[in-house]
């Protein structure tokens, strides 16, 4: 039988590795600084070797303990994680969403939680467009890109379609009767490299249009945000902004939609396929995507 080494002992001697002290390490720990130097008194005497030198400015690993430490850490990390998944209430559902996703995505979760109350969605929005679930605590994701990535189960929610929005007010204001007329309005660009404006402009033969003018915002909520408050034309995504134009908070002026081949997924890892929140979600999210 293998004799590991005392586990309390190797936690106290990584956080006085991260402090480079003994009494920042206690006051982290709500220990006394006798309690923590005891500790590592004990790991080492376990080892046979010291961990620490102590300097004038305090605290240094020995090599044995610089040796030591990054499995430390790192074994300590992973089990905080595995323990994370393992006591998280199995009707909650955590649920990675990219932030431009949550026009679309929160009336549906509403719905979904009016439906099935005995789920709970817990919801984290990012700018990122995809999940490394190796790393990340979510049971699920909502991802954007040419594909779901690799071991994951997905299904494919709707294709990027995208279109110039603006607030119905505007309209009354300065036509948009024709692609030409975009000249004078402000263009709302979702990414500073004006990249969406760009593809769409091409796409409608309109090389007149300078898509290097606007104003630029870090996510596409953002900037058709700005449009719905009437600060100028946004391109957006057809399936995002379909209960703001169904309301009325936005109109779409032409019909000239670029389907860009991207599509957003909704992904889980294989490690949770049989679990029924998991199932519940995809099924229901599958059947209501485009409601």
């Amino acid at each position: 039988m293998r004799r590991l080494p005392p586990l309390n002992a190797l936690q106290i001697f990584e956080t006085v590795a991260r402090h480079r002290s003994f009494t920042r390490a206690a006051d982290h720990l709500c220990l006394t600084q006798g309690a923590v130097s005891r500790q590592i008194l004990t790991l080492e005497e376990y080892y046979g070797f010291p961990l620490f030198t102590r300097h004038s400015k305090g605290l240094a690993l020995t090599n044995e303990g610089e040796q030591l430490l990054p499995t430390v850490k790192e074994s300590f990390s992973r089990i905080e994680e595995i323990s994370l998944r393992l006591t998280r209430q199995r009707t909650d559902l955590a649920l990675k969403v990219p932030t431009c996703l949550m026009r679309w995505i929160l009336p549906k979760i509403m719905r979904f939680q009016a439906e099935y109350p005995e789920i709970q969605l817990q919801l984290t929005t990012t700018w990122q467009h995809d999940v490394d679930f190796q790393v990340e605590p979510f049971d699920a994701a909502i991802i954007y890109g040419s594909s779901p990535g690799v071991d994951v189960h997905s299904i494919e929610l709707f294709d990027e379609q995208l279109t110039p929005v603006c607030a119905p007010s505007l309209l009354e204001e300065k036509s948009l009767d024709s692609v030409a007329d975009l000249s004078r309005h402000t263009l709302l660009h979702p990414t500073r490299d004006h990249r969406d404006w760009k593809m769409w402009l091409a796409h409608a033969n309109a090389p007149e249009i300078d898509a290097d003018l606007g104003q630029s915002f870090e996510t596409l909520d953002l900037a058709t945000n700005a449009a719905t408050q009437g600060f100028g034309v946004a391109i957006s995504d057809c399936s995002l902004v379909s209960e703001d134009v169904a309301s009325k908070r936005l109109a779409m002026p032409f019909d000239i939609v670029l389907t860009t081949g991207a599509r957003y997924y909704f992904v889980y890892p294989n490690c949770l396929a049989h679990q029924h929140k998991v199932n519940l979600f995809r099924e229901w999210i599958g059947a209501h995507g485009d409601a």
